[in-house]
């Protein structure tokens, strides 16, 4: 028999603070400028060998405004169910649309238009705002609204993943470091705020979870 039970919406509610307190102190560090520690770990990440820019591109689609609905259509093919479907779409595309209008609160250049002396890659964007970064919003969200239904070495995978993504965007030089840090966490409180809302069921997190 089915098990209907779903797992209590407050074992999540840490989860979705955490994020939310990232994004907070992110953005504040943020809208003060860009502070010596962050322009040094930029430069590094930027810095990197030409040669993985291509190596790179691929896992950055990730975080693209396509791989909610690539994504939710192969979960809704692999885990059979609804929620991690339905919410990668969903939690997916409404995090990039919602990182846009964080961007117009924070105000801040991305790094071609604020630093000087740095050799453009191409392809990068050097104008608009940077904080915090759609792509990272988006690979982290996905991770979160998927993690739950996923054996242990497929969750760390989804979250390696997200994290490939933000260091790519800093490697390519589209964000500061700041950007994807907040950008991840944002597109983390997003997803598990989409579990709070329609729940976990127990069954389903027992099947994959706890695999």
């Amino acid at each position: 028999m089915r098990d209907h039970r779903r797992v209590p919406h407050r074992d999540w509610i840490p989860r979705v603070l955490a994020g939310a307190g990232v994004v907070a102190v992110s953005s504040a560090l943020a809208a003060a400028g860009v502070p010596d520690w962050e322009e040094s770990l930029f430069r590094t990440v930027h810095d990197l060998p030409d040669g993985l820019e291509p190596v790179l591109w691929a896992p950055m689609q990730l975080g693209s405004a396509v791989a909610p609905v690539l994504v939710g259509a192969g979960a809704a093919v692999v885990l059979r169910s609804w929620r991690p479907a339905v919410g990668a779409v969903v939690v997916g595309l409404g995090g990039w649309w919602l990182a846009k209008g964080v961007k117009e609160l924070v105000e801040r250049g991305r790094p071609y238009s604020v630093l000087s002396g740095l050799e453009r890659r191409s392809g990068a964007p050097t104008d608009g705002l940077g904080f915090l970064s759609g792509h990272a919003t988006v690979a982290f969200a996905l991770a979160a609204v998927l993690s739950p239904y996923l054996p242990r070495p497929a969750r760390i995978g989804a979250y390696g993943l997200a994290g490939v993504v933000a260091c790519a965007r800093v490697h390519v030089g589209a964000h500061f470091p700041l950007d994807v840090i907040a950008g991840g966490a944002f597109g983390y409180t997003l997803g598990w705020l989409w579990h709070v809302a329609v729940g976990i069921p127990v069954d389903e997190m027992a099947r994959y979870a706890k695999a």
